[in-house]
């Protein structure tokens, strides 16, 4: 992958590219393939456990590889709020969504927002889940939104910024 494809594919998950070894590898049959060593650091200054967030990363990048999934600020949720990236994705949709009501605020903007409370984004994820899981019993179903919903409440009320607020409450 060209480096300049990849940074800001990466620096889209909050990663910073400190260094990078390039290692050619030769295969029987005469090939050559390339193997891209990268040394990064999140830029948010969190400390990432690759049995953690590993899987989830490595599903997000091969998303938005393929086209799947956007290369924009809302990846970053998916380190810093523990987000898949079909759940980063649903954000993403809402805060389309919230564009085309006339919100006064960027995307970028709202994406800003979110990875500044990635407690409260990771519960509005798992509540439009809790409400939209087909397999869910209505009973679980009531009582996860209810606790979702009690969570940003409580989450919301420590927010000090008055367009974080909003944006989030929009959400």
């Amino acid at each position: 992958i060209a480096m300049s494809d990849l940074l800001p594919l990466l620096e889209n998950f909050d990663l910073r590219i400190l260094n990078e070894r390039p290692y050619r590898v030769s295969a029987s049959a005469g090939e050559t393939f390339w193997i891209q060593d990268l040394e990064v650091r999140h830029a948010g200054g969190r400390t990432l456990d690759p049995r953690q967030a590993g899987k989830r990363f490595e599903e997000a990048f091969f998303a938005v590889q393929a086209g799947l999934a956007e290369s924009d600020g809302f990846n970053r949720l998916v380190l810093a709020a523990g987000l898949d990236w079909r759940q980063a994705l649903v954000l993403r949709a809402v805060c389309r969504y919230l564009l085309q009501t006339g919100i006064t605020f960027s995307q970028k903007y709202m994406e800003e927002v979110l990875a500044r409370n990635p407690r409260i984004a990771a519960r509005l994820a798992w509540t439009f889940e809790s409400r939209f899981d087909p397999d869910l019993k209505a009973a679980t179903r009531a009582s996860q939104v209810k606790a979702f919903g009690e969570e940003i409440a409580e989450a919301l009320e420590r927010v000090t910024s008055p367009d974080d607020d909003r944006i989030l409450r929009a959400f």
